[in-house]
């Protein structure tokens, strides 16, 4: 049966003028020696931090709007942002502002960045970001949702024809050789005509789904896996055609 705790060693602290505010830290090193112990043997020494403080600081508090993120950064380059504020509670229930700069680190930068250049490259469930200020730590889990690559693309109709009878006036076979008059130009432009092709609407789809932290194969999808959301408006700037000649 374990014994119970006796205390062993009691601290009395002073402090003159204060702190400022600010919560300065000194290291306090200890070590036990017992009777007849041989004075050249190696011994385990402790070490402790004593923070003095003029606020009786318990818990530090991270504020977030959402904990659920839909990072659409894989398909436009852009950073998806989301601020986090941190607030540390008094013994007395009091809130107040950190003094200093916090910590923060993310556990897996593969789903989430806590600064710098972007590369998040899969979403997940339970994501954690661990924030510390000193001796306080706190941490959030998020849920990020990814676009799973490659996208999907979607055409209304796969087979376009020249409309035939119909030309539209123009072209670059009617470009002039030398510069015209622009009574002239105007006069060749309505004699020359280039062919119109059929046209059909082009839509951008993906699924956005969040890896398990376990690292199983096992995808969770948003809203649904026979779920498909329509990201034509984020990619739009930048689709292009493999061959111009052909559309």
């Amino acid at each position: 049966r374990v014994a119970d705790s006796a205390a062993f060693l009691h601290l009395d602290l002073a402090v003159e003028n204060g702190t400022g505010g600010l919560a300065p830290a000194r290291p306090l090193t200890w070590q036990v020696e017992y009777p007849g112990q041989d004075p050249e043997a190696q011994k385990d020494k402790l070490v402790w931090e004593i923070q003095v403080s003029e606020r009786d600081v318990r818990a530090l508090v991270p504020l977030v709007q959402e904990l659920e993120i839909l990072n659409t950064a894989p398909l436009t380059g852009v950073p998806r942002a989301v601020p986090v504020k941190l607030v540390a509670v008094e013994a007395g229930g009091g809130v107040a502002e950190l003094t200093e700069p916090p910590g923060c680190e993310s556990a897996d930068k593969q789903v989430l960045q806590v600064s710098g250049t972007p590369g998040e490259s899969r979403g997940a469930r339970g994501a954690r970001v661990d924030f510390w200020s000193r001796r306080l730590h706190a941490s959030l889990r998020f849920t990020v949702w990814a676009p799973l690559l490659p996208l999907r693309v979607q055409l209304g109709d796969t087979a376009l024809e020249q409309v035939r009878g119909w030309r539209l006036p123009g072209g670059p076979e009617s470009a002039p050789a030398e510069a015209e008059e622009p009574g002239e130009e105007a006069e060749r432009r309505a004699r020359g005509c280039r062919p119109q092709y059929q046209r059909t609407a082009l839509r951008v789809l993906a699924h956005f789904v969040a890896h398990p932290l376990d690292g199983g194969r096992h995808l969770a999808y948003l809203p649904g896996p026979d779920w498909l959301l329509d990201v034509t408006h984020l990619v739009a700037g930048r689709t292009r055609v493999q061959d111009p000649r052909v559309a």
